[in-house]
Order: structure tokens, then C-alpha cells, then sequence
């Protein structure tokens, strides 16, 4: 599986200097988040962020992951999740990579609508673009970039 080596710049910005980073495969299967959220609430923790900001951001990535397994590899034994964290004190960047086929974030339906509001599809990626400041899709549609800068 290759993977868009978008997430290092070849010279750090201030925002990477001192900051956590992880690189991990994930298996397809429930409860894999797991593996990058724990980290990922102790760093934020670590680097100083409030608690407003670790619940947003803790959520964004929970949701994103889960919808990578369980949408876009199908919960397929044999496909993995590639995701990729950054943490500084100004700056954090998920990138999560799934080996499905993708999507058109354009597409998923507004969930607020008054016919949508009893329907559970959409609510996540609304969440990731509420609670983030930044999100960019792959133009095949099975790679999030998802950052939250401070203020």
C-alpha cells in the first residue's frame, strides 16, 4: 500500500518542532481506534490543549478512523487503515489513509435537513468539519487530512 508522504515536510515548520508524532497500520476491525486515540488524548494533554479542544479533536479522529474500517474497508479482514498524528502545542494533524474505494464527501447528505434529522449517516462528517480547522479529501476519496490549529 503506498501512501502520500504529504504529512513530513522536508523542512519542519515551527509547528513541528518538539511535536508527537505516530505512524501505525490499523487492523479493519471495531475497536482498532484505540491503538491511535489513547496516544493521542495523553499528547494532547501533554502539549497543552484545553479540554474543549481534545474533546473536538478526540471525536474528529474517533469518527474518521471508524468510518476509514467500517466504510471504506468493510470491515475487511484483509485491508488495513494507515494513519498518521502530529502534536505540538500549536498544531494537530491526523491523516488517515483506507484502502477502500472511496467516496465524494460532496455527496454525503446535509443531516441537519428537517428529513435527514432522524437518519445517522452524515452526522460524522459534519462533526470533522465542525470541530477541525482544516479537512482535505484525496480526490479518490479514501484519504482525510484533518488539522486544529489553536484560536
Amino acid at each position: 500500500m503506498a501512501h502520500d508522504s504529504s504529512v513530513h515536510a522536508a523542512n519542519p515548520s515551527p509547528d513541528d518542532v518538539g511535536a508527537w508524532r505516530l505512524a501505525v497500520h490499523l487492523p479493519s476491525e471495531r475497536g482498532a481506534s484505540r491503538i491511535v486515540t489513547e496516544g493521542l488524548l495523553e499528547q494532547l494533554g501533554v502539549h497543552g490543549w484545553e479540554s474543549a479542544d481534545v474533546f473536538s479533536i478526540h471525536l474528529a479522529a474517533e469518527e474518521a478512523i471508524v468510518n476509514a474500517i467500517v466504510h471504506g474497508n468493510k470491515l475487511d479482514p484483509h485491508k488495513q487503515v494507515y494513519v498518521e498524528c502530529l502534536v505540538s502545542p500549536e498544531l494537530v494533524r491526523v491523516e488517515i489513509t483506507d484502502e477502500g474505494a472511496g467516496f465524494d464527501p460532496a455527496q454525503v447528505p446535509d443531516c441537519t435537513s428537517d428529513e435527514r434529522l432522524d437518519v445517522p449517516s452524515g452526522r460524522g462528517v459534519m462533526l470533522m468539519r465542525t470541530f477541525m480547522t482544516r479537512i482535505e479529501y484525496n480526490e479518490k476519496g479514501n484519504r482525510v487530512l484533518m488539522e486544529k490549529r489553536k484560536g
